[in-house]
């Protein structure tokens, strides 16, 4: 996870949407419990708005099942 971190600190840095809906939706794959998931999921959907990216409604549909979307 280190090195995730220091991959989103970077993006973040860098202003690199791209970047940081990956990173993002990577850290939610790998958390090791549902509400640090759908922490990161919700700053990549977050980042894919933004964006204006088709990403955001596989994110959006992945926190509705887990019941943190209407």
């Amino acid at each position: 996870m280190k090195d995730l971190d220091a991959q989103m600190i970077a993006a973040h840095e860098a202003h690199d949407q791209e970047a940081l809906i990956r990173l993002y939706t990577q850290a939610a794959d790998t958390a090791n419990d549902l509400d640090a998931s759908c922490f990161f999921l919700t700053h990549a959907y977050i980042f894919a708005l933004e964006a204006g990216v088709p990403q955001a409604r596989d994110l959006h549909a992945r926190l509705k099942t887990h019941g943190r979307e209407a």
